[in-house]
């Protein structure tokens, strides 16, 4: 459980940090399909190489359902949800809003996993964080509520954070069977060539050769971060005695570090009050979540 969480926990640090770097990229007349299936599928290159193409067609034959299901759901949609709400919202607000990552797992993981359920802890700690994430809603960066631009990225980004939480419990409940780096390596090739493929079908053709060294700079530290970050997450969903629920909580670190990232980095993006509150709303909701019992260590 421990090597879990600490895998948990590096690959939540990695994905805290990747809002402010897809809003770069997307900078220089990138369009969100393409941007994404050209991170993805070289991503997947690199990962095939590393595991030197080994049981290839065998493994994606034997575990065929696993993998349609995280290239189709997990890479294809729910990565094309992520990229197009991204680009609808601030990066910090985007930052925010998929801290609530965790906490609707949870309630997946209720409905969905085995020996997963909701207990009184649960259930305050999602009331907590959704009292959280209505404060961002209502808001932007400058304090007025935010539009109906705004409103559909927020969604966008909590349909990604559905359909990403449903393929977790998927691996979990393949724990053992399929080694993480490869099936990080399939989704990401055979997803990351799909959503390109759509992207030239419904935005055109992006050139991606001779753009400034911004551009590349942003690319590569998504790649870095796409290589190592899932692979660390399905080695933690794989890690026995771990529950899907508890690993998913550690990324309540993504609205913290990533919203100051953005604040930092982006130009023109600051915190209001409402975003300030709701991010420690969200934050506090962990807190609970992981609270010790009369006698009991938190699990």
């Amino acid at each position: 459980m421990g090597k879990g969480l600490w895998l948990a926990i590096a690959a939540s640090v990695l994905w805290a940090i990747v809002n402010p770097f897809i809003k770069a990229g997307l900078s220089y007349d990138m369009a969100p399909m393409n941007f994404a299936g050209l991170r993805f599928a070289t991503v997947g290159i690199i990962l095939l190489v590393y595991t030197r193409l080994a049981g290839t067609w065998e493994g994606l034959r034997a575990h065929r359902k696993l993998f349609l299901n995280l290239i189709l759901i997990n890479m294809f949609m729910g990565y094309t949800a992520f990229y197009f709400g991204v680009d609808l919202v601030s990066s910090a607000i985007s930052s925010i809003v998929m801290g609530v990552t965790p906490l609707v797992n949870v309630l997946l993981a209720h409905f969905i996993a085995r020996n997963d359920k909701l207990t009184g802890r649960k259930i305050a700690a999602l009331f907590v964080s959704l009292a959280g994430l209505l404060l961002i809603v209502g808001t932007g960066n400058d304090g007025k509520p935010l539009d109906a631009r705004g409103l559909l990225g927020i969604l966008l980004l909590l349909l990604n954070i559905v359909l990403q939480g449903w393929a977790a419990i998927r691996v979990s409940e393949e724990s053992g069977r399929v080694d993480p780096v490869f099936l990080n390596a399939v989704q990401m090739f055979f997803g990351g060539l799909m959503i390109y493929g759509v992207g030239l079908g419904v935005e055109g053709y992006c050139p991606f050769i001779g753009l400034p060294a911004g551009f590349y700079g942003a690319l590569g530290v998504l790649i870095f971060v796409s290589v190592f970050a899932f692979s660390f997450w399905f080695t933690a969903l794989r890690t026995p005695g771990t529950k899907v629920s508890d690993i998913n909580m550690c990324r309540l670190i993504n609205p913290v570090l990533g919203a100051v990232l953005s604040w930092a980095m982006i130009a023109g993006e600051k915190p209001s009050v409402s975003t300030v509150v709701g991010m420690a709303l969200i934050v506090c909701s962990l807190l609970i979540y992981f609270r010790q019992g009369a006698g009991r260590p938190a699990r």
